[in-house]
């Protein structure tokens, strides 16, 4: 059976291959060296477009200096600064590999990183030295730079110095014919099954990318921009977003350390943004948190949410939201992708809010298909002619070549077609309309079975977080041996409000509530568990391992019904 293949209806953008720096510093909205790129949300001070690129030349001078030679891989450990950029394309200059670490990791899962990556250098910042001294016991080989200040406490210069007083010099240059193999980033899988795996991103994923960005989304692209964020440089949503596209077209960012809800909304309300990016979690605090009434973000016209599922539910309840509080209309709109596509793989466009259900339309020079995960086939049509729900496999030339010194993961997670082609298989259930646009249903390892039937948690996540004394909510599958099945689990968080009911009143409620709007199978037969908070990334995604360990400690309390 030949393969049913699906593509964009943008057309195909002509992509060059050029090294990253050359391709970011090009310039294409000429925007001047004095306009400020990055701005401390709370302090105000700035780094500028001339800033940016002189910084740069200095830093990758001074650590060549220190060693640093082309293909090293050098680990960054620091939370959002305005520095961030600088200290990647500094890297980047010397012809090494940027390998971005979390600034929530342990000292556990930092090492785990560090050497799977086989990092040579870590530059870290000084608020987490000491977890990277922890870290570092085991590995001591790595040299370590400080990224802030003017020196650290053995009297060395910081990357911070460094760019402040080295030299400019020419940056070291990659040839294009080398861009396609060369890594420029090295990010790392969430890791929810096992250790995390490096993402090999190179130089052609990441131009690819951009062009692939800017043609898909070229009101988000102007230069003439200004929006607010926290999403974790670290992570490849805000990573290319914001290190790689916003210095690329000129935009400025105004950049906050970490998520604190009211820093957000004020810079909102200062900066008088027209699109932000978020994650669920921040949309949920957008629909629920009282706070959102103190503050002006009428400016706000496009939510772009992204890195976990947003069900229809929560997006409706924001554009409700701001239409009650500021009597604006506000657009919900949704992009997937993922590390391994570098990461942006479709996006809904503003002109099409009736698709602001999906996930959007397939990305300039990509190809997908639906497959069954278990025949390895492609799937078949539903009456209304979208695509029988299946995993969705896609290829272009913003898709990874596979994952650092791990051959089994990488020979996993790809699958060869009958003309031998490459397909990367995403571990996402989903479905492609008849227009073209994708519609995630969950992850397969997420998915499970009720006697033979399917349960999809973020569906029922969706539909809790619709009663009015649920603030968030988790849905996972507990195994009951008796029956020789999953039955579905239910955690939420609820109001402050809502506590003053007492916790059983509360779970009978929110289950008699919930029982009325779903399918029998779907029903939570494991039971309701109130708790303070959803465990999730950085990047938003719920930690359901965490969730399942916590129902196994559990077991037998008030409010399971197994």
């Amino acid at each position: 059976m030949p393969c049913r293949i699906y593509r964009s209806s943008y057309p195909p953008v002509e992509l060059i291959d050029s090294d990253l720096l050359t391709f970011l510093f090009s310039n294409p909205r000429n925007a001047p060296d004095d306009k400020p790129i990055f701005i401390d949300a709370v302090t105000g001070a700035h780094r500028s477009y001339g800033d940016i690129k002189r910084r740069t030349r200095s830093l990758a001078h001074g650590l060549r200096e220190l060693g640093v030679k082309p293909k090293d891989i050098v680990a960054l450990f620091s939370p959002n600064t305005i520095d961030y950029a600088i200290t990647c394309y500094g890297i980047l200059g010397c012809g090494a590999t940027v390998s971005p670490v979390s600034a929530a990791y342990t000292p556990m899962e930092l090492q785990a990183q560090l050497e799977t990556s086989g990092a040579r250098y870590l530059i870290v910042h000084s608020s987490l030295l000491s977890t990277a001294e922890e870290a570092l016991k085991s590995i001591p080989a790595i040299q370590v730079i400080q990224a802030d200040g003017v020196r650290d406490k053995k009297g060395k210069s910081t990357a911070e110095d460094l760019a402040s007083n080295c030299p400019p010099s020419p940056v070291v240059s990659i040839e294009s014919s080398e861009a396609e193999e060369r890594l420029c980033f090295m990010c790392f899988s969430s890791g929810t099954t096992g250790r995390a795996k490096g993402v090999m991103t190179t130089h052609k994923n990441l131009v690819s990318n951009m062009q692939q960005w800017d043609a898909q989304m070229p009101g988000e692209t102007t230069g003439d921009l200004t929006t607010v964020t926290f999403l974790p440089f670290s992570h490849i949503y805000g990573l290319t977003s914001f290190i790689c596209v916003n210095t690329f077209v000129g935009n400025a960012a105004v950049v906050l350390s970490r998520f604190d809800l009211e820093v957000f909304l004020s810079s909102c309300q200062k900066y008088r943004p027209e699109m932000v990016s978020l994650v669920p979690p921040v949309m949920l605090l957008l629909a629920k948190n009282p706070l959102v009434k103190k503050y002006d973000l009428s400016s706000l016209q496009r939510l772009f949410c992204a890195a976990a599922p947003l069900s229809v539910e929560l997006r409706e309840a924001v554009e409700a939201r701001f239409k009650e509080l500021y009597g604006t209309t506000v657009l919900g709109l949704q992009a997937w992708g993922m590390t391994e596509t570098s990461p942006l793989g479709s996006a809904v466009p503003p002109s099409r809010p009736d698709k602001r259900h999906t996930v959007g339309c397939i990305t300039p020079n990509m190809e997908y298909r639906v497959v069954d995960p278990e025949t390895m086939q492609d799937t078949g049509y539903e009456p209304d002619g979208s695509a029988v729900p299946g995993e969705l496999w896609c290829r272009g030339p913003n898709v990874t070549k596979g994952y650092y010194r791990n051959e089994e993961a990488t020979r996993s997670g790809f699958a060869t077609d009958e003309e031998g082609k490459l397909w990367f298989r995403t571990g996402d259930i989903g479905t492609i309309d008849k227009d073209g646009f994708l519609i995630i249903v969950d992850r397969i390892k997420e998915m499970f079975k009720y006697k033979g039937l399917q349960v999809i948690p973020s569906e029922l996540e969706g539909k809790l977080l619709e009663h009015p004394d649920v603030e968030d909510s988790c849905v996972v599958p507990h195994w009951i041996e008796e029956q020789a099945t999953h039955v579905p689990v239910g955690f939420v968080v609820i109001s402050q409000n809502a506590k003053a009911k007492g916790q059983k009143n509360i779970v009978e409620d929110i289950d008699k509530w919930l029982n009325a709007r779903v399918a029998n199978h779907k029903k939570l037969r494991g039971g309701i568990h109130i708790i303070d908070a959803i465990p999730k990334s950085p990047s938003g995604k719920i930690l359901r391992r965490e969730l399942a360990g916590m129902l196994k400690e559990r077991s037998g309390r008030t409010g399971s019904k197994l």
